[in-house]
């Protein structure tokens, strides 16, 4: 009877195993935000493709401590079983992805472990991170391991050289495992040679593997999270939103400027870092500005304008770190949020300002005069007392703002589409609720 039922189970295992597919992702190399793409693009396709099994095979030296959490947050929520092989190497954030898979198989010589966060002071020296980081880190190791059944007081040393285990690690050193240790302390499923065996080991004998590889995509995420780069999106985005304010309709700096916004979300969105926070923190301040712009003219450039950059600074900076962000990482995110709304608004000034005149007419309200009288034919000049009338600008016009007319304050339009705060100018035209001026050079 025993006998029947082995064979009964070995059959059904041969034929679950026969014809199936399992997707094989690679970690290698060093663990980055376009790692992220990569995981979450595998094991969905491997989801809806009806996989047996993914198989995530390790040859890493470790990598971002945010790509890592956000990769490990993807593994623990796959619906598909997930196979760690670990071929040679799994250190650092590797550890972390190898402990969230179900299973942990082991390549002769393979280790697997020594994850205490580290980072590169500016001299360039490898230093461990700060207390606050180990403790958060090995919470996460802890918690992971338990989420798959496993002794989370080992995983704890692998990130904590305060954590002695008797017989495994003492106190002071970090740990390591290798494939004996490791299979003796219930993080490892078996020691395979090849993938062949792994798909044994696992039941899974006669199973397809299909591999899934890292793709132009993955590596265009990578390039497009570089702070630097992120700056450029950054830079190139509010410029073309602010010039697109100031000009009536929509055209190319607002779709350029919303093109580049798009990638720089688009990116971090699929890196596990840009969230919803991320457009609160921009609506709130594109909202801010506009007030500034539109509404609040009778000061300069005041209390909404700076909220306004802050939110958008905010917005930028959330989108670009998460809570493991390594300390180098978190400067370089400031300094390219600073530099890149910095010179948004110093070219936005020097557009405003250096823009021949009869291009800006070309988006002013000089173009919308000229349709309205083509429409109906020449307008006769209408009677105005204020036609005529010189008087300076109270705030800068760009182009609405106030102007100071014969001692009354009036809301005006500048025709040029920016005029200087205290320049002389003059009403060329009277729409009623609000006045056209030009400005008056001198001479």
């Amino acid at each position: 009877m025993r006998r029947k039922v082995f064979l009964l189970g070995l059959l059904g295992l041969l034929l679950v195993g026969e014809g199936a597919e399992v997707w094989l992702l690679s970690v290698e190399g060093e663990i980055g935000r376009g790692m992220v793409s990569y995981l979450h693009k595998g094991l969905a396709e491997a989801e809806r493709a009806g996989a047996a099994a993914v198989i995530l095979e390790f040859s890493t030296p470790g990598g971002y401590l945010d790509a890592a959490q956000s990769c490990r947050d993807l593994i623990l929520g796959a619906k598909v079983r997930t196979l760690a092989y670990v071929n040679r190497e799994a250190y650092s954030a590797g550890a972390l992805l190898a402990i969230a898979c179900e299973r942990i198989y082991f390549a002769p010589g393979g280790v697997l472990g020594a994850a205490t966060p580290v980072y590169f002071d500016p001299q360039g020296r490898m230093e461990e991170a700060p207390e606050k980081v180990i403790s958060a880190v090995r919470a996460l190791f802890r918690a992971t391991a338990e989420a798959r059944g496993r002794d989370p007081l080992v995983a704890e040393a692998m990130v904590d050289r305060t954590v002695a285990i008797p017989g495994l690690v003492e106190r002071g050193k970090l740990l390591t495992l290798t494939a004996k240790t490791a299979a003796e302390w219930g993080y490892s499923d078996g020691e395979a040679e090849d993938l062949g065996q792994v798909l044994n080991l696992a039941g899974l004998a006669g199973s397809v593997i299909r591999a899934f590889s890292y793709g132009w995509m993955d590596r265009l995420v990578d390039m497009l999270t570089n702070p630097w780069v992120a700056s450029l999106l950054i830079l190139i985005g509010v410029f073309g939103i602010l010039v697109e304010l100031f000009t009536p309709g929509f055209g190319l700096p607002g779709t350029v400027g919303l093109a580049s916004l798009l990638l720089f979300f688009w990116a971090h969105y699929l890196a596990g870092l840009a969230g919803w926070e991320f457009l609160l923190f921009f609506l709130g301040g594109i909202l801010a500005i506009v007030l500034e712009i539109f509404v609040f003219t009778a000061t300069d450039f005041g209390v909404a304008g700076i909220a306004g950059l802050i939110l958008l600074g905010l917005g930028f900076y959330t989108a670009m770190t998460g809570p493991l962000t390594q300390p180098q990482e978190v400067l370089s995110a400031v300094g390219a949020v600073a530099l890149a709304l910095g010179l948004s608004l110093v070219g936005f000034a020097l557009f405003l300002t250096w823009v021949p005149q009869s291009r800006l007419r070309l988006g002013g309200v000089v173009l919308k005069a000229t349709i309205e009288e083509r429409a109906v034919g020449k307008l006769a000049p209408t009677a105005s007392p204020y036609v005529g009338k010189r008087g300076n600008a109270l705030t800068d016009l760009h182009p609405v703002g106030k102007a100071e007319v014969e001692g009354e304050q009036l809301d005006v339009v500048a025709e040029e589409g920016f005029i200087p705060k205290g320049s002389t100018v003059e009403i060329v035209r009277d729409e009623g609720y609000r006045k056209v001026v030009r400005r008056v050079k001198e001479g």
